[in-house]
């Protein structure tokens, strides 16, 4: 169990009530026990003082039975009796006169033995009453009841915040379709209809968004395949080549703006299946209208698991930052190991890369900073693969490193 837990220390809590508690209980009982034994020890030297005073003349022997009868108390003058507790344990001895008067319990009755000196006489209790303190482990029993349920109480009002993180947990990573309202009136009940109405505010913006970006790439697809239909009635010239690169571009650009959409929304499934990584590379080359063979690259017949078209978003955005930005218009791709550094000379960026990768980060272009969108958008998709991403600059080169994962290392063909 987590000891920083709420559970964990309300459990030790009670747990430490509990036993302060039955310490508390078991010396309230002992001192009620004790008590009551001295009250009686009391009583039974009054009786003893009695016999005493009888003993040596002061009282004859019908007033000492007139003060038993009074205190219920039976004389017994048996010898066999009297012989009968010799071998039996002791309830208690009362001292009186320089003489130990025995007690004894048998048969429901207390019994006070005579010393020897004065008699072979049995004094008995007509009227015993048992030391009865059992009355605190009841008070105890139910004390413990009442704490018992109050844990419990506490245990089931809390039990929703486990179910509450697991559902926080399920919508961090993209379900939508949740429900944690409550119909209690405790406050943990109050944080789930709030965080319900926030998951309900939040699903509508995201169909909204979603809504409107489909609607906005089929508005724009209608005129890019009406002037791609309408580049075949042309006669071919540099006009219609430079025309259908443009339409081609557009098109490529919607369905990457979807892509990315579906990938920022948290709505998308990762199709990992083993791809080469130079077929990835050579893709992002594609989307960037570059030819394969002018990146440059020491990258032989490695595999990965990556889902293609998303790899190849992640491999152009970076191509695409380092060509625009760097001084040359020159990138080099390494690998070393399981990482893959994207490499071109340029300055190196005036803040960390956890600025850049934040979504519609805003740079000046001229200032070669403009790394905002398209990084966020790598950052973005590596961490849906469990991959990172890092920064460095040596030696004049801006180096942005794919770290890739241990359970996804890259496999040499």
């Amino acid at each position: 169990m987590n000891k920083n837990s709420i559970i964990f220390k309300i459990s030790l809590f009670f747990f430490l009530a509990f036993l302060a508690m039955t310490v508390l209980f078991k010396m309230m009982h002992d001192y009620e026990f004790i008590s009551v034994k001295e009250n009686l020890k009391m009583h039974y030297h009054k009786v003893a003082k009695s016999v005493m005073l009888w003993h040596i003349g002061r009282t004859t022997k019908e007033e000492l039975l007139f003060t038993l009868k009074n205190q219920n108390i039976e004389m017994v003058e048996d010898g066999a009796f009297y012989s009968s507790f010799v071998d039996k344990e002791r309830f208690e001895t009362i001292s009186c006169g320089m003489q130990n008067f025995d007690l004894y319990e048998r048969d429901a009755y207390r019994y006070m033995m005579v010393p020897l000196s004065v008699g072979e006489i049995v004094l008995k209790d007509m009227q015993t009453e048992p030391i009865d303190v059992y009355y605190i482990w009841w008070l105890y029993g139910a004390f413990i009841l009442v704490l018992f349920a109050l844990f419990l109480s506490i245990a089931i009002s809390i039990y929703p915040l486990k179910q509450l993180q697991l559902q926080i947990r399920r919508f961090g990573e993209g379900e939508t379709d949740l429900s944690l309202a409550s119909k209690r009136k405790d406050e943990i009940a109050e944080v789930s209809n709030e965080f319900d109405r926030a998951v309900s505010k939040i699903k509508a913006m995201m169909n909204s968004r979603a809504i409107f970006i489909r609607n906005i790439t089929h508005e724009l697809k209608t005129p890019i395949t009406k002037g791609q239909l309408s580049l075949e009635f042309l006669e071919e010239s540099r006009t219609k080549e430079i025309l259908r690169n443009v339409f081609m571009r557009l098109n490529l650009l919607t369905r990457e703006f979807l892509q990315i959409e579906n990938v920022t929304a948290c709505d998308c499934q990762i199709d990992k299946r083993t791809y080469n990584l130079l077929d990835i590379l050579d893709n992002a080359a594609d989307l960037l209208f570059l030819e394969p063979q002018s990146i440059k690259h020491n990258i032989t017949k490695y595999t990965i698991e990556a889902d293609f078209e998303l790899m190849s978003i992640v491999f152009k955005n970076l191509l695409d930052n380092g060509i625009k930005y760097s001084q040359d218009s020159d990138v080099f791709v390494r690998l070393e190991g399981d990482d893959l550094s994207f490499c071109s000379r340029a300055q190196p960026m005036e803040k960390s890369l956890e600025y850049y990768i934040q979504p519609f980060t805003k740079c000046d272009v001229n200032a070669g900073e403009s790394f905002g969108l398209g990084l966020y958008i790598v950052y973005y998709i590596l961490q849906k693969h469990g991959m990172e991403l890092s920064y460095t600059h040596v030696e004049g080169l801006n180096i942005f490193t794919i770290h890739f994962a241990i359970n996804t290392p890259l496999t040499k063909n």
